[in-house]
């Protein structure tokens, strides 16, 4: 005795003589419509990202650079204390501006300013950090 077998138009596997089954293909394009939806917000959550990345790394590298200019202030008197914390900069932060004196302890401080690194300047922020260690008078 042989089993009957699923035919076209016995309404099992396969297309009928009707077309496809409308629940598998009628949400065909739904994934890529959210996807469409939510890259811009993806793409703009990205940037603020590594926007703050690079604001947090350039704070640390002056913060860095005002504390090897401070040593140096505090070892040699102030001459040296710009160009050392100048050389201890990485070179994308190479135009910061360094000053540096005497403060209200008759110790020394150097301070480090540079703008605020923006990879997508269109945004039109006008932002400087600056970071300033003082080195007490031992």
């Amino acid at each position: 005795m042989s089993r009957p077998t699923a035919g076209p138009g016995s309404g099992r596997g396969g297309p009928t003589a009707r077309g496809p089954s409308p629940g598998r293909d009628a949400d065909r394009g739904g994934p890529l419509l959210e996807f469409a939806a939510f890259f811009p917000i993806l793409l703009l959550t990205a940037v603020v990202a590594i926007e703050a990345f690079l604001a947090f790394v350039a704070a640390e590298r002056l913060e860095s650079a005002a504390r090897a200019g401070a040593r140096v202030a505090g070892a040699e008197q102030l001459p040296g204390a710009e160009a050392a914390a100048l050389e201890a900069l990485p070179s994308w932060l190479d135009d910061a501006t360094v000053t540096s004196g005497t403060n209200d302890s008759e110790g020394f401080y150097v301070e480090v300013s540079h703008p605020l690194p923006i990879v997508f300047s269109s945004s039109g922020l006008d932002l400087t950090l600056t970071r300033r260690v003082d080195m007490p008078n031992v």
